[in-house]
Protein backbone atom coordinates (compact mmCIF):
# COMPACT_ATOMS: atom_id res chain seq x y z
CA UNK A 1 0.00 0.00 0.00
CA UNK A 2 1.45 3.36 -0.98
CA UNK A 3 1.92 5.97 1.77
CA UNK A 4 2.10 9.74 1.64
CA UNK A 5 4.28 9.74 4.73
CA UNK A 6 4.47 13.43 5.44
CA UNK A 7 1.34 14.73 3.81
CA UNK A 8 -1.00 16.69 5.98
CA UNK A 9 -4.57 15.59 6.09
CA UNK A 10 -6.32 18.49 4.44
CA UNK A 11 -5.52 21.64 2.53
CA UNK A 12 -6.46 23.78 5.49
CA UNK A 13 -3.97 21.93 7.67
CA UNK A 14 -1.27 22.33 5.03
CA UNK A 15 -1.64 26.10 5.09
CA UNK A 16 -1.44 26.20 8.86
CA UNK A 17 2.10 24.83 8.96
CA UNK A 18 3.30 27.74 6.89
CA UNK A 19 2.23 30.21 9.56
CA UNK A 20 5.00 31.54 11.77
CA UNK A 21 3.87 31.70 15.38
CA UNK A 22 5.59 33.46 18.24
CA UNK A 23 8.04 31.40 20.27
CA UNK A 24 6.40 29.49 23.10
CA UNK A 25 7.76 28.12 26.34
CA UNK A 26 8.20 24.54 25.13
CA UNK A 27 9.56 25.60 21.73
CA UNK A 28 13.22 25.18 22.49
CA UNK A 29 14.12 23.32 19.30
CA UNK A 30 10.78 22.22 17.86
CA UNK A 31 10.24 20.37 14.64
CA UNK A 32 7.10 21.89 13.17
CA UNK A 33 7.14 20.04 9.88
CA UNK A 34 9.04 16.94 8.85
CA UNK A 35 11.22 17.62 5.80
CA UNK A 36 13.77 14.81 5.71
CA UNK A 37 13.51 11.05 5.93
CA UNK A 38 16.95 11.12 7.54
CA UNK A 39 15.41 12.58 10.68
CA UNK A 40 14.37 10.57 13.78
CA UNK A 41 17.74 8.91 14.14
CA UNK A 42 18.33 9.62 17.84
CA UNK A 43 16.60 10.61 21.09
CA UNK A 44 17.24 14.33 20.61
CA UNK A 45 15.48 14.41 17.27
CA UNK A 46 12.56 12.41 18.63
CA UNK A 47 12.22 14.86 21.55
CA UNK A 48 12.34 17.79 19.11
CA UNK A 49 9.52 16.27 17.09
CA UNK A 50 7.51 15.76 20.28
CA UNK A 51 7.96 19.45 21.09
CA UNK A 52 6.48 20.16 17.67
CA UNK A 53 3.35 18.20 18.65
CA UNK A 54 3.06 20.21 21.87
CA UNK A 55 3.45 23.42 19.90
CA UNK A 56 0.62 22.44 17.58
CA UNK A 57 -1.59 21.76 20.59
CA UNK A 58 -0.61 25.09 22.13
CA UNK A 59 -2.10 28.50 22.45
CA UNK A 60 -2.77 29.43 18.82
CA UNK A 61 -5.48 32.00 18.16
CA UNK A 62 -8.84 31.46 16.56
CA UNK A 63 -9.77 34.26 14.16
CA UNK A 64 -8.37 36.12 12.52
CA UNK A 65 -5.93 33.78 10.88
CA UNK A 66 -3.78 32.55 13.75
CA UNK A 67 -1.77 35.79 13.99
CA UNK A 68 -2.93 36.63 17.52
CA UNK A 69 -1.48 34.42 20.28
CA UNK A 70 -4.67 34.22 22.31
CA UNK A 71 -5.44 30.64 23.43
CA UNK A 72 -8.11 29.27 21.13
CA UNK A 73 -9.57 27.35 24.06
CA UNK A 74 -10.58 30.70 25.57
CA UNK A 75 -13.18 31.14 22.85
CA UNK A 76 -14.86 27.77 23.20
CA UNK A 77 -17.18 28.78 26.04
CA UNK A 78 -18.24 31.80 23.99
CA UNK A 79 -20.01 29.39 21.64
CA UNK A 80 -22.27 28.20 24.47
CA UNK A 81 -24.89 29.69 26.78
CA UNK A 82 -22.25 30.87 29.27
CA UNK A 83 -20.33 33.25 26.99
CA UNK A 84 -20.61 35.97 24.35
CA UNK A 85 -18.37 37.06 21.50
CA UNK A 86 -18.05 40.70 20.51
CA UNK A 87 -19.74 40.12 17.16
CA UNK A 88 -23.51 39.90 17.27
CA UNK A 89 -24.11 37.87 14.12
CA UNK A 90 -22.45 35.04 12.25
CA UNK A 91 -20.84 33.52 15.34
CA UNK A 92 -21.12 29.91 16.45
CA UNK A 93 -22.95 30.96 19.61
CA UNK A 94 -25.53 33.01 17.73
CA UNK A 95 -26.40 30.03 15.54
CA UNK A 96 -26.37 32.29 12.49
CA UNK A 97 -23.35 30.88 10.72
CA UNK A 98 -22.59 28.78 7.65
CA UNK A 99 -20.32 26.04 6.33
CA UNK A 100 -17.75 28.66 5.34
CA UNK A 101 -17.35 30.02 8.90
CA UNK A 102 -13.69 30.86 9.49
CA UNK A 103 -13.64 29.76 13.13
CA UNK A 104 -14.82 26.22 12.38
CA UNK A 105 -12.27 25.97 9.58
CA UNK A 106 -9.50 26.94 11.99
CA UNK A 107 -10.71 24.51 14.66
CA UNK A 108 -10.86 21.68 12.16
CA UNK A 109 -7.51 22.46 10.56
CA UNK A 110 -5.71 23.31 13.80
CA UNK A 111 -6.54 20.10 15.61
CA UNK A 112 -5.72 18.03 12.56
CA UNK A 113 -2.24 19.58 12.60
CA UNK A 114 -1.86 18.03 16.07
CA UNK A 115 -3.03 14.67 14.72
CA UNK A 116 -0.65 14.85 11.76
CA UNK A 117 2.39 15.73 13.83
CA UNK A 118 1.62 13.06 16.41
CA UNK A 119 1.15 10.43 13.71
CA UNK A 120 4.38 11.42 11.95
CA UNK A 121 6.25 11.11 15.24
CA UNK A 122 4.66 7.79 16.19
CA UNK A 123 5.40 6.26 12.79
CA UNK A 124 8.94 7.56 12.31
CA UNK A 125 10.33 7.35 15.84
CA UNK A 126 10.77 3.63 15.30
CA UNK A 127 14.06 4.51 13.56
CA UNK A 128 15.48 5.68 16.89
CA UNK A 129 14.17 2.81 19.00
CA UNK A 130 17.49 0.99 19.08
CA UNK A 131 19.34 4.04 20.43
CA UNK A 132 16.74 5.15 22.99
CA UNK A 133 16.10 3.70 26.41
CA UNK A 134 12.91 1.66 26.56
CA UNK A 135 11.48 3.99 29.21
CA UNK A 136 12.12 7.15 27.17
CA UNK A 137 10.77 5.58 24.00
CA UNK A 138 7.55 4.52 25.73
CA UNK A 139 7.21 7.92 27.43
CA UNK A 140 7.46 9.87 24.17
CA UNK A 141 5.02 7.47 22.52
CA UNK A 142 2.52 7.92 25.37
CA UNK A 143 2.81 11.72 25.33
CA UNK A 144 2.19 11.85 21.58
CA UNK A 145 -0.81 9.52 21.86
CA UNK A 146 -2.28 11.66 24.64
CA UNK A 147 -2.00 14.86 22.63
CA UNK A 148 -3.51 13.14 19.61
CA UNK A 149 -6.43 11.89 21.72
CA UNK A 150 -7.06 15.33 23.22
CA UNK A 151 -7.11 16.79 19.70
CA UNK A 152 -9.69 14.18 18.70
CA UNK A 153 -11.75 14.95 21.83
CA UNK A 154 -12.12 18.50 20.50
CA UNK A 155 -12.82 17.37 16.94
CA UNK A 156 -15.54 14.92 18.02
CA UNK A 157 -17.06 17.51 20.36
CA UNK A 158 -17.40 20.01 17.54
CA UNK A 159 -17.96 17.86 14.47
CA UNK A 160 -19.15 14.41 15.62
CA UNK A 161 -17.99 11.69 13.23
CA UNK A 162 -14.63 12.82 11.85
CA UNK A 163 -11.64 11.53 9.90
CA UNK A 164 -9.69 9.03 12.01
CA UNK A 165 -6.04 8.72 11.06
CA UNK A 166 -3.61 6.74 13.18
CA UNK A 167 -0.57 6.69 10.93
CA UNK A 168 0.77 7.93 7.59
CA UNK A 169 -1.94 8.40 5.02
CA UNK A 170 -2.36 5.98 2.20
CA UNK A 171 -2.79 7.50 -1.23
CA UNK A 172 -6.46 6.51 -1.07
CA UNK A 173 -6.95 8.17 2.34
CA UNK A 174 -5.34 11.37 1.15
CA UNK A 175 -7.34 11.52 -2.07
CA UNK A 176 -10.72 10.39 -0.69
CA UNK A 177 -10.90 10.64 3.12
CA UNK A 178 -14.05 9.38 4.82
CA UNK A 179 -15.52 9.91 8.27
CA UNK A 180 -15.37 7.38 11.11
CA UNK A 181 -18.16 7.11 13.69
CA UNK A 182 -17.74 8.84 17.03
CA UNK A 183 -18.19 5.51 18.81
CA UNK A 184 -15.40 3.84 16.82
CA UNK A 185 -13.09 6.79 17.45
CA UNK A 186 -13.78 6.67 21.19
CA UNK A 187 -13.29 2.89 21.24
CA UNK A 188 -9.89 3.18 19.58
CA UNK A 189 -8.62 6.15 21.61
CA UNK A 190 -9.75 4.95 25.06
CA UNK A 191 -8.07 1.59 24.48
CA UNK A 192 -4.97 3.34 23.14
CA UNK A 193 -4.74 5.68 26.14
CA UNK A 194 -5.22 2.95 28.74
CA UNK A 195 -2.38 0.99 27.18
CA UNK A 196 -0.13 4.06 27.00
CA UNK A 197 -0.75 5.42 30.51
CA UNK A 198 1.65 3.15 32.50
CA UNK A 199 4.60 4.55 30.53
CA UNK A 200 4.11 7.92 32.24
CA UNK A 201 4.57 9.01 35.82
CA UNK A 202 1.65 10.47 37.74
CA UNK A 203 3.36 13.87 37.68
CA UNK A 204 4.87 15.42 34.53
CA UNK A 205 8.60 15.52 33.92
CA UNK A 206 8.32 19.24 33.11
CA UNK A 207 5.66 21.90 33.57
CA UNK A 208 3.60 21.89 30.40
CA UNK A 209 3.88 18.18 29.63
CA UNK A 210 1.31 15.44 30.09
CA UNK A 211 1.39 12.75 32.77
CA UNK A 212 -0.40 9.48 33.49
CA UNK A 213 -3.23 11.41 35.12
CA UNK A 214 -3.70 13.50 31.97
CA UNK A 215 -3.63 10.43 29.74
CA UNK A 216 -6.32 8.74 31.82
CA UNK A 217 -8.19 12.05 32.15
CA UNK A 218 -8.32 12.27 28.35
CA UNK A 219 -9.70 8.72 28.27
CA UNK A 220 -12.37 9.72 30.80
CA UNK A 221 -13.36 12.76 28.74
CA UNK A 222 -13.73 10.60 25.65
CA UNK A 223 -15.72 7.97 27.53
CA UNK A 224 -18.14 10.67 28.71
CA UNK A 225 -18.70 11.79 25.11
CA UNK A 226 -19.95 8.30 24.29
CA UNK A 227 -21.87 8.01 27.60
CA UNK A 228 -19.68 5.16 28.80
CA UNK A 229 -20.31 6.23 32.36
CA UNK A 230 -19.16 3.11 34.21
CA UNK A 231 -15.88 3.19 32.32
CA UNK A 232 -15.40 6.92 33.00
CA UNK A 233 -16.04 6.32 36.70
CA UNK A 234 -13.52 3.47 36.80
CA UNK A 235 -10.86 5.52 35.02
CA UNK A 236 -11.28 8.53 37.30
CA UNK A 237 -11.36 6.25 40.37
CA UNK A 238 -7.85 5.16 39.37
CA UNK A 239 -6.64 8.75 39.10
CA UNK A 240 -8.15 9.65 42.48
CA UNK A 241 -6.75 6.53 44.14
CA UNK A 242 -3.22 7.42 43.00
CA UNK A 243 -3.12 10.14 45.66
CA UNK A 244 -1.02 12.29 43.33
CA UNK A 245 -3.42 15.21 43.12
CA UNK A 246 -5.52 17.38 45.41
CA UNK A 247 -7.37 20.68 45.23
CA UNK A 248 -5.54 23.97 45.59
CA UNK A 249 -7.21 25.56 48.65
CA UNK A 250 -7.25 28.98 46.93
CA UNK A 251 -9.38 28.73 43.79
CA UNK A 252 -8.24 31.98 42.16
CA UNK A 253 -4.55 31.06 42.44
CA UNK A 254 -5.02 28.43 39.74
CA UNK A 255 -5.35 31.28 37.25
CA UNK A 256 -2.53 33.49 38.53
CA UNK A 257 1.12 33.21 37.56
CA UNK A 258 2.52 32.64 41.07
CA UNK A 259 -0.21 30.11 41.86
CA UNK A 260 0.52 28.19 38.68
CA UNK A 261 4.23 28.05 39.44
CA UNK A 262 3.67 26.74 42.98
CA UNK A 263 0.75 24.51 41.90
CA UNK A 264 -0.33 23.64 45.43
CA UNK A 265 -1.75 20.11 45.56
CA UNK A 266 -0.74 19.48 41.94
CA UNK A 267 -4.28 20.45 40.99
CA UNK A 268 -3.05 21.76 37.64
CA UNK A 269 -2.46 18.54 35.73
CA UNK A 270 -1.75 19.98 32.26
CA UNK A 271 -0.93 23.58 31.42
CA UNK A 272 0.43 25.61 28.53
CA UNK A 273 3.04 27.73 30.33
CA UNK A 274 4.65 30.96 29.15
CA UNK A 275 8.34 31.51 29.86
CA UNK A 276 9.25 34.44 32.07
CA UNK A 277 12.66 34.85 30.46
CA UNK A 278 11.40 34.45 26.89
CA UNK A 279 10.46 37.80 25.35
CA UNK A 280 8.41 36.09 22.65
CA UNK A 281 6.36 33.96 25.02
CA UNK A 282 3.08 35.66 25.86
CA UNK A 283 -0.58 35.83 24.93
CA UNK A 284 -3.26 38.48 24.48
CA UNK A 285 -5.91 36.87 26.65
CA UNK A 286 -6.05 39.69 29.14
CA UNK A 287 -6.27 42.20 26.31
CA UNK A 288 -9.40 40.56 24.86
CA UNK A 289 -10.99 40.16 28.31
CA UNK A 290 -9.88 43.39 29.99
CA UNK A 291 -11.83 46.52 30.86
CA UNK A 292 -11.74 49.31 28.29
CA UNK A 293 -10.79 51.65 31.12
CA UNK A 294 -7.64 49.65 31.82
CA UNK A 295 -6.17 49.05 28.40
CA UNK A 296 -8.32 46.05 27.47
CA UNK A 297 -10.27 45.48 24.28
CA UNK A 298 -13.12 43.49 25.85
CA UNK A 299 -14.18 41.13 23.09
CA UNK A 300 -14.80 38.01 25.24
CA UNK A 301 -17.64 38.25 27.75
CA UNK A 302 -19.43 36.01 30.24
CA UNK A 303 -23.19 35.80 29.76
CA UNK A 304 -25.86 36.83 32.23
CA UNK A 305 -26.98 33.20 32.25
CA UNK A 306 -23.64 32.24 33.78
CA UNK A 307 -23.67 35.09 36.28
CA UNK A 308 -27.16 34.17 37.45
CA UNK A 309 -26.29 30.46 37.62
CA UNK A 310 -23.94 31.07 40.57
CA UNK A 311 -25.69 30.34 43.84
CA UNK A 312 -25.74 32.50 46.93
CA UNK A 313 -23.51 31.52 49.85
CA UNK A 314 -26.36 29.57 51.43
CA UNK A 315 -26.45 27.14 48.50
CA UNK A 316 -29.74 28.47 47.07
CA UNK A 317 -30.18 30.02 43.66
CA UNK A 318 -30.76 33.75 43.40
CA UNK A 319 -34.52 33.35 42.88
CA UNK A 320 -34.80 31.43 46.16
CA UNK A 321 -32.18 32.84 48.49
CA UNK A 322 -33.04 35.59 51.03
CA UNK A 323 -29.40 36.68 50.72
CA UNK A 324 -29.83 37.92 47.15
CA UNK A 325 -30.15 41.68 46.69
CA UNK A 326 -31.03 42.74 43.10
CA UNK A 327 -29.57 46.20 43.78
CA UNK A 328 -26.20 44.60 44.60
CA UNK A 329 -26.13 41.30 42.72
CA UNK A 330 -22.43 40.75 43.51
CA UNK A 331 -23.05 40.43 47.24
CA UNK A 332 -23.42 37.15 49.20
CA UNK A 333 -22.67 34.97 46.19
CA UNK A 334 -20.63 31.81 45.64
CA UNK A 335 -17.04 33.09 46.12
CA UNK A 336 -16.04 31.44 42.84
CA UNK A 337 -18.21 33.99 41.06
CA UNK A 338 -15.98 36.90 42.09
CA UNK A 339 -12.94 34.89 40.95
CA UNK A 340 -14.55 34.07 37.60
CA UNK A 341 -16.45 37.17 36.45
CA UNK A 342 -16.55 40.92 37.04
CA UNK A 343 -20.05 42.32 37.40
CA UNK A 344 -21.31 45.79 38.41
CA UNK A 345 -20.11 46.73 41.87
CA UNK A 346 -17.00 44.52 41.76
CA UNK A 347 -13.59 46.04 42.43
CA UNK A 348 -10.80 45.66 39.89
CA UNK A 349 -7.14 46.25 40.76
CA UNK A 350 -4.46 46.33 38.10
CA UNK A 351 -0.75 46.13 38.82
CA UNK A 352 1.09 49.34 38.09
CA UNK A 353 -1.93 51.61 38.60
CA UNK A 354 -2.21 53.71 41.75
CA UNK A 355 -5.95 53.20 41.99
CA UNK A 356 -8.31 50.41 41.18
CA UNK A 357 -11.84 50.88 39.91
CA UNK A 358 -15.28 49.70 40.84
CA UNK A 359 -16.85 48.29 37.70
CA UNK A 360 -19.91 50.08 36.41
CA UNK A 361 -20.77 50.13 32.71
CA UNK A 362 -23.68 52.60 32.80
CA UNK A 363 -22.19 55.64 34.54
CA UNK A 364 -20.56 58.46 32.61
CA UNK A 365 -17.41 58.51 34.70
CA UNK A 366 -15.26 55.85 36.38
CA UNK A 367 -15.53 55.00 40.07
CA UNK A 368 -12.04 54.80 41.58
CA UNK A 369 -11.10 52.83 44.70
CA UNK A 370 -8.02 53.39 46.81
CA UNK A 371 -6.38 49.99 47.36
CA UNK A 372 -5.11 50.95 50.81
CA UNK A 373 -8.17 52.65 52.32
CA UNK A 374 -10.84 51.00 50.12
CA UNK A 375 -12.47 54.42 49.77
CA UNK A 376 -14.56 54.76 46.58
CA UNK A 377 -14.71 58.07 44.72
CA UNK A 378 -16.49 59.19 41.57
CA UNK A 379 -13.78 60.46 39.20
CA UNK A 380 -13.75 62.75 36.19
CA UNK A 381 -12.37 59.99 33.97
CA UNK A 382 -14.69 59.13 31.09
CA UNK A 383 -16.03 55.60 31.44
CA UNK A 384 -14.94 53.72 28.31
CA UNK A 385 -16.74 50.59 29.48
CA UNK A 386 -19.89 52.60 28.91
CA UNK A 387 -19.06 54.71 25.87
CA UNK A 388 -16.91 52.48 23.70
CA UNK A 389 -19.05 50.70 21.07
CA UNK A 390 -17.13 47.47 21.66
CA UNK A 391 -17.21 47.67 25.44
CA UNK A 392 -19.23 45.68 27.98
CA UNK A 393 -22.30 47.96 27.94
CA UNK A 394 -22.87 48.23 24.22
CA UNK A 395 -21.54 44.81 23.30
CA UNK A 396 -21.05 42.49 26.26
CA UNK A 397 -24.20 42.44 28.34
CA UNK A 398 -22.55 44.36 31.19
CA UNK A 399 -20.11 41.70 32.44
CA UNK A 400 -16.39 40.94 32.10
CA UNK A 401 -14.25 37.88 32.79
CA UNK A 402 -11.96 37.94 35.82
CA UNK A 403 -10.61 34.39 35.47
CA UNK A 404 -7.30 34.72 33.62
CA UNK A 405 -7.43 38.49 34.14
CA UNK A 406 -6.21 39.02 37.71
CA UNK A 407 -2.53 39.41 36.82
CA UNK A 408 -2.99 41.82 33.97
CA UNK A 409 0.57 43.13 33.81
CA UNK A 410 2.50 40.06 34.90
CA UNK A 411 5.95 40.28 33.28
CA UNK A 412 4.71 42.70 30.69
CA UNK A 413 3.30 46.11 29.95
CA UNK A 414 -0.39 46.64 29.29
CA UNK A 415 -2.63 43.71 28.50
CA UNK A 416 -0.95 42.25 25.44
CA UNK A 417 2.17 40.70 27.02
CA UNK A 418 0.41 38.28 29.28
CA UNK A 419 2.26 35.29 30.73
CA UNK A 420 -0.31 33.50 32.84
CA UNK A 421 -0.49 29.94 31.49
CA UNK A 422 -3.58 28.29 30.06
CA UNK A 423 -4.80 25.34 32.13
CA UNK A 424 -5.95 22.44 29.95
CA UNK A 425 -6.85 19.97 32.71
CA UNK A 426 -7.04 20.09 36.49
CA UNK A 427 -7.97 17.72 39.26
CA UNK A 428 -11.35 19.29 40.01
CA UNK A 429 -12.47 18.11 36.57
CA UNK A 430 -11.51 14.54 37.43
CA UNK A 431 -13.58 14.74 40.63
CA UNK A 432 -16.65 16.10 38.85
CA UNK A 433 -16.38 13.65 35.93
CA UNK A 434 -16.27 10.92 38.56
CA UNK A 435 -19.38 12.30 40.29
CA UNK A 436 -21.40 12.72 37.10
CA UNK A 437 -20.36 9.34 35.72
CA UNK A 438 -21.37 7.54 38.90
CA UNK A 439 -24.65 9.43 39.03
CA UNK A 440 -25.50 8.61 35.40
CA UNK A 441 -24.52 4.98 35.97
CA UNK A 442 -27.07 4.72 38.79
CA UNK A 443 -24.67 5.10 41.69
CA UNK A 444 -25.65 5.88 45.27
CA UNK A 445 -26.25 9.59 45.90
CA UNK A 446 -24.07 9.58 49.01
CA UNK A 447 -21.14 8.24 46.97
CA UNK A 448 -21.73 10.71 44.18
CA UNK A 449 -21.79 13.73 46.46
CA UNK A 450 -18.42 13.08 48.15
CA UNK A 451 -16.40 14.56 45.31
CA UNK A 452 -18.96 17.28 44.61
CA UNK A 453 -18.65 18.47 48.19
CA UNK A 454 -14.87 18.48 47.92
CA UNK A 455 -15.09 20.91 45.02
CA UNK A 456 -17.80 23.02 46.66
CA UNK A 457 -15.99 23.20 49.99
CA UNK A 458 -12.76 24.33 48.34
CA UNK A 459 -14.81 27.18 46.87
CA UNK A 460 -16.14 27.96 50.40
CA UNK A 461 -19.62 26.72 49.55
CA UNK A 462 -21.72 24.46 51.81
CA UNK A 463 -22.22 20.73 51.32
CA UNK A 464 -25.03 19.57 49.09
CA UNK A 465 -28.19 19.83 51.19
CA UNK A 466 -30.19 16.78 52.37
CA UNK A 467 -33.13 18.00 50.30
CA UNK A 468 -31.07 17.88 47.11
CA UNK A 469 -29.60 14.50 48.05
CA UNK A 470 -33.11 13.10 48.38
CA UNK A 471 -34.21 14.40 44.96
CA UNK A 472 -32.63 12.57 42.02
CA UNK A 473 -33.30 15.32 39.49
CA UNK A 474 -32.12 18.10 41.81
CA UNK A 475 -28.86 16.24 42.41
CA UNK A 476 -28.35 15.66 38.70
CA UNK A 477 -28.84 19.34 37.94
CA UNK A 478 -26.59 20.39 40.81
CA UNK A 479 -23.74 18.21 39.51
CA UNK A 480 -24.16 19.81 36.09
CA UNK A 481 -24.24 23.28 37.61
CA UNK A 482 -21.08 22.60 39.58
CA UNK A 483 -19.23 21.58 36.43
CA UNK A 484 -20.49 24.68 34.60
CA UNK A 485 -19.60 27.30 37.19
CA UNK A 486 -16.35 25.65 38.33
CA UNK A 487 -14.95 25.50 34.78
CA UNK A 488 -16.47 28.61 33.19
CA UNK A 489 -13.99 30.20 30.77
CA UNK A 490 -11.86 27.06 30.61
CA UNK A 491 -13.07 25.78 27.24
CA UNK A 492 -14.66 22.45 28.18
CA UNK A 493 -18.34 23.29 28.60
CA UNK A 494 -19.47 22.76 25.00
CA UNK A 495 -18.75 19.04 25.25
CA UNK A 496 -21.10 18.82 28.23
CA UNK A 497 -23.74 21.16 26.84
CA UNK A 498 -24.09 19.18 23.63
CA UNK A 499 -24.00 15.82 25.41
CA UNK A 500 -26.57 16.52 28.11
CA UNK A 501 -30.03 15.16 27.32
CA UNK A 502 -28.93 14.18 23.79
CA UNK A 503 -28.94 17.79 22.67
CA UNK A 504 -32.22 18.80 24.32
CA UNK A 505 -30.36 20.84 26.93
CA UNK A 506 -28.49 22.73 24.20
CA UNK A 507 -31.72 23.40 22.34
CA UNK A 508 -33.27 24.81 25.51
CA UNK A 509 -30.47 27.21 26.43
CA UNK A 510 -29.21 28.27 22.99
CA UNK A 511 -32.51 29.30 21.43
CA UNK A 512 -33.11 32.53 23.30
CA UNK A 513 -33.10 36.30 23.32
CA UNK A 514 -29.93 37.25 25.18
CA UNK A 515 -30.22 39.82 27.97
CA UNK A 516 -27.61 41.21 30.31
CA UNK A 517 -27.27 43.24 33.48
CA UNK A 518 -29.79 45.94 34.48
CA UNK A 519 -29.32 48.96 32.24
CA UNK A 520 -29.71 51.52 35.03
CA UNK A 521 -26.96 53.73 36.46
CA UNK A 522 -25.38 52.86 39.78
CA UNK A 523 -25.33 55.06 42.87
CA UNK A 524 -22.61 55.20 45.51
CA UNK A 525 -24.29 54.49 48.84
CA UNK A 526 -22.10 55.38 51.87
CA UNK A 527 -21.10 52.29 53.79
CA UNK A 528 -22.68 49.96 51.22
CA UNK A 529 -20.89 50.57 47.91
CA UNK A 530 -22.44 50.78 44.47
CA UNK A 531 -26.10 49.90 43.97
CA UNK A 532 -28.30 49.87 40.89
CA UNK A 533 -30.66 52.84 40.93
CA UNK A 534 -33.33 50.68 39.25
CA UNK A 535 -32.71 46.99 40.06
CA UNK A 536 -34.06 44.21 37.89
CA UNK A 537 -35.78 41.17 39.40
CA UNK A 538 -33.96 37.82 39.38
CA UNK A 539 -34.63 35.41 36.53
CA UNK A 540 -37.16 32.63 36.48
CA UNK A 541 -35.58 29.19 36.83
CA UNK A 542 -36.69 26.22 34.73
CA UNK A 543 -38.56 23.74 36.91
CA UNK A 544 -36.80 20.70 35.44
CA UNK A 545 -33.31 21.92 34.57
CA UNK A 546 -33.07 24.36 37.51
CA UNK A 547 -31.30 26.98 35.38
CA UNK A 548 -32.19 30.63 34.66
CA UNK A 549 -34.47 30.60 31.67
CA UNK A 550 -36.38 33.94 31.54
CA UNK A 551 -35.71 37.47 32.77
CA UNK A 552 -38.91 39.36 33.81
CA UNK A 553 -39.47 42.75 32.18
CA UNK A 554 -36.07 42.46 30.55
CA UNK A 555 -36.94 44.64 27.54
CA UNK A 556 -37.43 47.62 29.84
CA UNK A 557 -34.86 46.90 32.52
CA UNK A 558 -31.88 45.05 31.03
CA UNK A 559 -29.22 45.36 28.37
CA UNK A 560 -30.07 43.42 25.23
CA UNK A 561 -27.93 41.35 22.89
CA UNK A 562 -28.78 39.12 19.94
CA UNK A 563 -31.66 36.73 19.41
CA UNK A 564 -29.96 33.36 19.20
CA UNK A 565 -31.34 30.68 16.94
CA UNK A 566 -30.96 26.93 17.30
CA UNK A 567 -31.60 24.22 14.77
CA UNK A 568 -31.01 20.80 16.25
CA UNK A 569 -29.94 19.25 12.94
CA UNK A 570 -27.37 22.00 12.44
CA UNK A 571 -26.23 23.44 15.71
CA UNK A 572 -25.74 20.36 17.83
CA UNK A 573 -22.71 19.84 15.57
CA UNK A 574 -20.61 22.34 13.65
CA UNK A 575 -20.40 21.95 9.88
CA UNK A 576 -17.45 20.22 8.30
CA UNK A 577 -15.70 23.13 6.53
CA UNK A 578 -17.02 23.31 2.99
CA UNK A 579 -13.55 23.95 1.59
CA UNK A 580 -12.41 20.53 2.83
CA UNK A 581 -15.48 18.75 1.50
CA UNK A 582 -14.70 20.31 -1.87
CA UNK A 583 -11.04 19.27 -1.67
CA UNK A 584 -12.09 15.69 -0.90
CA UNK A 585 -14.22 15.51 -4.05
CA UNK A 586 -17.19 15.08 -1.70
CA UNK A 587 -15.88 11.86 -0.15
CA UNK A 588 -16.37 13.65 3.17
CA UNK A 589 -20.10 13.79 3.92
CA UNK A 590 -21.44 16.94 5.55
CA UNK A 591 -23.23 16.89 8.91
CA UNK A 592 -27.05 16.67 8.64
CA UNK A 593 -28.85 19.92 7.97
CA UNK A 594 -25.86 21.84 6.73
Amino acid sequence: MKYNKYSLILGVAISLLAVTSCKKYLDRTPIDAITSEAFFTNATEVEQALTGVYNAFGARAISPGYNNPTPYYSKMDLYTEIGLERGLNGTIGSGAYTTTNGTTQELWGGFYVVVQRANSLLFNMQRAKAVMSAADYSRVEAEAKTLRALAYWHLVTYFGDVLLFTGPLTAEQFASPTRTSKKAIVDFLVTDLKAAAPALGWLPTQQGRVSRGVTLGAAARLAMLDKRYTEAATITDEIIASGSYSLNPVFENIFRKAGQNSNVGNEIMFIYPYGDADAGSFNYLNLVQGSRNQGGQSSHFPSQFLVDLFECRDGLNIAQSPLYNPAQPNQNRDPRMAATVIIPGDTVFVQGLANGMVFSFANQFVFNINPATRVITYSSTTNQDSLNPFGPRQNGGGNLWRKYTNDRDVNGTAGNLYRVGWVYMRYAEILLINAEAKLEAGGNANDVVVNVNRVRNRGRMPNVSPAVLANANALKQLVRREKTVEFANEGIHMADMRRWDDGAYAAKVMSAQIYGQPSARMNLVPGAGLQFSVPAPPPTFDAQLLIPIAWPNAEALRLKRELRIFNNNQHILCPIPQVDIDRSNNSIVQNPGW
